[in-house]
């Protein structure tokens, strides 16, 4: 997306919001947008449409769900930076939007880690190492034996350039002395597809929209990225038990909102969306979905979203990663 868009979208919003006058009205007295910087049916998506389901049950409010893709979420997360912090503007979002893209990216006409609050982290989520079903690769030293022996590019893919699909492949390269070439796709699925299809070596991808593809045999899944095994995937190896040392990889999900919200909003929010997530039904609703519950109020989460950007701008800096605004 061209840096005008963006301002433009800024702009006109700050307009916007400081030409109102806030109500003092009960909140929420009316309908809340949830927006979400990816694309129907991504693991962001997924959260978010949970997080809405429980604002609506509790409030009995209309909770309307925006996809708005774009600039590894620089577009959303944009339009929520500008909304004018009364509650009814949100964001789903997390690792692969609220701070990968930022710390890459240079050149950005706003500093979202100071303009987006975070309010309550929902849950985590692994990132699978996959393959096409009928690789000849069973596991992680034979898929980097694979590799090597190969004297064609080394293909991997992502749901887009500073994804965390695209630090996680990046990372693994470093570990594994391999040099890889990046495919970047436009979503997920598109991702997923041409893996299965062959069209790519390996494939690191978030296990929400990876996870039904492995059950239905299309994908070959090889590791899971965290220290930990999957309960949806209990026979699935992590990536360190196959000896890659210290590989510890998870993304996590969580709402934001404008900076600026009243405290007893951020309070409220946090409090209703915890609850709502702790309890069986969503907490059953996630792990079918392939995440793992991770809960976080508003300042545990703040201080969790300020670490992860120390973590992966110092991970980007090593790789070398970094694009100028607008040119992505």
């Amino acid at each position: 997306m061209e840096r005008r868009t963006i301002l433009k979208l800024f702009g006109a919003s700050t307009v916007a919001m400081h030409g109102a006058a806030f109500s003092q009205a009960k909140y929420p007295s009316r309908r809340i947008t949830m927006m979400v910087g990816s694309t129907p049916g991504s693991a962001t998506d997924i959260a978010g449409r949970f997080a809405a389901q429980i604002l609506q049950d509790k409030y009995n409010q209309s909770v309307v769900v925006e996809n708005k893709a774009g600039a590894g979420g620089i577009v959303c997360m944009t339009v929520v930076a500008a909304a004018a912090p009364d509650g009814y503007t949100l964001q789903t979002g997390g690792l692969g939007h609220n701070v990968i893209p930022p710390v890459i990216t240079t050149g950005l006409p706003i500093d979202f880690a100071k303009a987006l609050m975070p309010i309550a982290q929902a849950a985590e989520f692994l990132n699978l190492l996959v393959v096409r079903a009928d690789h000849p690769a069973n596991s992680v030293p034979q898929l980097i034996e694979y590799l090597k022996s190969r004297s064609k590019a080394r293909l991997y893919g992502s749901n887009g350039v500073g994804s965390s699909a695209h630090l996680t492949s990046e990372l693994f390269g470093i570990k594994a002395g391999l040099k890889l070439e990046h495919v970047p796709y436009k979503a997920a699925s598109e991702a997923l597809i041409g893996t299965a299809n062959g069209d790519l070596d390996l494939l690191f991808m978030n296990m929400p929209p990876t996870l039904p593809m492995i059950q239905t045999g299309r994908l070959k899944a090889l590791a899971v990225t965290s220290s930990y095994r999957a309960r949806q995937l209990p026979d699935v190896p992590t990536m360190q038990e196959q000896g890659m040392k210290d590989f510890d990889v998870t993304s996590w999900i969580g709402v934001y909102g404008p900076a600026g919200l009243p405290q007893s909003i951020v309070d409220q929010l946090s409090s209703t969306l915890v609850q709502g997530m702790d309890t069986p039904l969503y907490r059953d609703k996630f792990v079918k979905a392939g995440f793992e519950p991770k809960l976080r109020n508003a300042r545990e989460f703040a201080e969790f979203n300020q670490s992860e950007l120390k973590r992966w701008g110092d991970v980007a800096k090593h790789a070398q990663i970094s694009i100028p605004f607008g040119k992505a």
